[in-house]
């Protein structure tokens, strides 16, 4: 049976990170002609060499250039957004990215007639949070469910793989120094495999139902943060005293630390840490999608030697 996505044309927005690559690779295994929008073209040029010489294109620019992000999107089946920030390096660059780019993608997707828009979003996002990270990431999904109805959001958790953000950041703590603070060691979290999440990606533009969705995309355990360093540091055959910190207490000194170039943790990062990264009940899970998620226990194992 001819592959569904075979030939067609498919916009990645912020897709030179770490997900980004995953899922460029997912489509070019897929026959699809994948054009990734980005500033950073350097990070997946490497990527050209998982596909057929021109399935992959990859534009240099800023997405708010004038006009541009109209012109990407005009004959595209899909466009799949992943930009989003951690900490805000400029004034009120959570909502221009997280709330004012996600509305503006999907109303040019329903003014182009794009088949599909997959926006990547966070698990547990809410618009009455204190967080402003996931006050505006809420925002922006409403407005996308408002503007295109063929629209899917995905909500993952902590998402985990070679070159991740999270294990990848510990491990290198781990290297220099003895102990490692665990700020919000209770916190609970339902880590997801970054090939699972390109998966449900796959899946979701291979579905011809033309109606709005959102997936919260989980893993199948639930931990506390710190189980998941006691994991990391047993799986490095390393042995680091952990010191329980409740995020309450780094309230102020996040205040003075956030102005950092590149800021261990910030204050608005504290109050996400108060509470649970699990899943709330109230969406599909990536189960529906057909897809089994990958258990951290085994994938930690076998993912340790590109964290070491």
């Amino acid at each position: 049976m001819q592959n569904f996505l075979r030939n067609k044309k498919i916009l990645i927005l912020g897709g030179s990170g770490f997900v980004g690559k995953y899922i460029i690779e997912h489509l070019l295994q897929n026959g699809s002609r994948v054009i990734v929008l980005t500033r950073n073209s350097n990070k997946i040029k490497a990527s050209k060499v998982s596909g057929d010489p021109g399935q992959l294109e990859i534009v240099s620019g800023n997405i708010f250039e004038d006009g541009l992000l109209e012109l990407l999107i005009q004959n595209k089946f899909a466009v799949i957004n992943l930009c989003g920030v951690l900490f805000e390096k400029q004034k009120n660059e959570f909502d221009v990215i997280h709330h004012f780019l996600p509305d503006m993608i999907s109303k040019l997707c329903k003014k182009n007639k794009v088949n599909k828009f997959v926006h990547i979003s966070a698990l547990g996002v809410s618009k009455s949070s204190s967080s402003s990270y996931s006050r505006t990431k809420a925002l922006g999904d409403l407005k996308v469910t408002k503007n295109f109805k063929n629209s899917t959001i995905l909500r993952p958790s902590i998402i985990y793989g070679a070159g991740d953000n999270f294990f990848g950041l510990f491990s290198k703590i781990s290297k220099f120094i003895p102990f490692i603070p665990i700020i919000g060691p209770n916190t609970k979290f339902q880590p997801i495999y970054v090939d699972d999440v390109a998966r449900a990606v796959i899946k979701v533009l291979n579905n011809i139902n033309k109606t709005n969705k959102i997936y919260n995309l989980c893993g199948p355990k639930i931990y506390s943060f710190y189980e998941l360093i006691q994991m990391l540091l047993s799986n490095l055959d390393r042995k680091r005293v952990l010191i329980k910190v409740n995020p309450k207490l780094m309230m102020l000194p996040s205040l003075i630390i956030q102005n950092f170039p590149n800021p261990p943790f910030t204050y608005d990062q504290m109050k996400l840490l108060q509470n649970d990264n699990i899943s709330d009940g109230l969406f599909d899970e990536i189960n529906e999608l057909n897809i089994e998620p990958s258990l951290l226990d085994t994938k930690l194992k076998e993912l340790s030697k590109f964290y070491i």
